[in-house]
């Protein structure tokens, strides 16, 4: 492909920070993207991609066919966006090419974005060489996306050239059928057509056929997944380090900043994923954490109590106000609040509160 045919595509770039925004949208525009669009944070990402998707192919803001988004970000990131882009039915096309960037990269931070099923982490800094290399290969390789019971996203592996025998047939890639053919109807693979060549050469979007890929979405339409089921793990993490805290006080600081960590991020995202509750118990265990650690034996109290609330609205999927099962939360949440007013540093001499270790 020739890089000037990125001018006829359209990339979303996602980063709180303003001047990371500019350079990076600078970047792409240097490099030949024609349509370049920037969003300040995961929820402003998903408007967009809802806006855009609904819009007329032909309009000024058309379907995005590349997001690049920051790993970290208030009040929501580029990890949760990516669950949502691949695993949420609400999204607007589930094999759009996404690639996370972060400054602070590792290997763990790879593995993640590559089994969250990211097309391609990039380092920051960047150069436009880099990029320029980077972007070509996202846009213009077209992997096919595999579903199974804990992954989808596009193939991870690494082939190796196909080998041509001497009768000059081709030994086939040892892709699996397509979903809904083989033993397991939830397991396969989609190989799609590829949508961006036809773009790239200036086709029109409204004379593309994308009838396999609105088959495919009517595929994946049952399985669907939402905030709940992507905190699952952070739940289970913060209830570990709860209990190594509870049982070895010489660990209690490190995994007290662990768990600073985990329940400041569900504060944030909660109530914007539509699950306030999360929110609310977040924000309960962050003041505990705040509390005198002389008051350990106080405090651990409210930790069990608030972790068993959120681990009931995260298995439970409670959204919203919850109803009656969440009316029975909040009044729980009131309780364990009240408490924690006791234990308020500020209080305690005052109070008459006996420190205890």
């Amino acid at each position: 492909m020739e890089e000037q045919s990125l001018r006829h595509c359209s990339v979303l770039v996602i980063d709180d920070s303003a001047s990371s925004r500019t350079l990076l949208a600078t970047t792409l525009q240097d490099i030949g993207v024609g349509i370049v669009n920037t969003v300040p944070s995961g929820v402003a990402a998903i408007e967009h991609l809802r806006h855009s998707a609904y819009n007329a192919i032909t309009s000024p803001t058309p379907p995005v066919d590349l997001i690049i988004s920051e790993w970290e970000m208030e009040p929501l990131g580029g990890m949760m966006l990516l669950n949502w882009i691949r695993r949420n039915v609400a999204s607007p096309d589930r094999f759009t090419r996404t690639v996370i960037m972060s400054g602070e990269l590792d290997a763990e931070k790879v593995e993640r974005a590559r089994t969250a099923g990211a097309n391609a982490v990039f380092a920051k800094p960047f150069t436009i060489n880099s990029m320029r290399k980077h972007l070509l290969s996202v846009l213009f390789d077209n992997p096919p996306f595999f579903k199974t019971a804990s992954y989808f996203g596009p193939d991870r592996r690494r082939h190796a050239q196909e080998v041509v025998l001497e009768d000059r047939r081709r030994i086939r890639k040892p892709y699996l059928e397509k979903i809904g053919t083989g033993a397991n109807p939830d397991v396969g693979c989609f190989d799609m057509p590829h949508y961006l060549s036809e773009i790239a050469v200036g086709r029109p979007r409204e004379r593309i056929d994308f009838e396999e890929r609105n088959f495919a979405h009517q595929l994946l339409a049952r399985f669907n997944e939402d905030y709940a089921d992507w905190v699952l793990g952070d739940v289970e993490v913060l209830r570990l380090a709860f209990n190594l805290a509870d049982e070895n006080p010489e660990m209690r600081a490190r995994n007290m900043s662990l768990m600073t960590n985990l329940v400041t991020r569900l504060e944030h995202e909660g109530a914007l994923m539509g699950y306030p509750l999360i929110s609310a118990f977040a924000h309960t265990l962050n003041t505990a954490i705040r509390a005198d650690v002389r008051l350990w034996r106080q405090t651990s109290e409210i930790f069990d109590a608030a972790l068993s609330g959120l681990d009931t609205v995260v298995r439970q999927n409670i959204r919203g106000d919850g109803g009656a099962v969440g009316k029975a939360l909040n009044d729980s949440l009131g309780r364990l609040n009240k408490k924690l007013l006791y234990l308020h540093p500020q209080n305690l001499h005052r109070q008459g509160v006996a420190l205890l270790r």
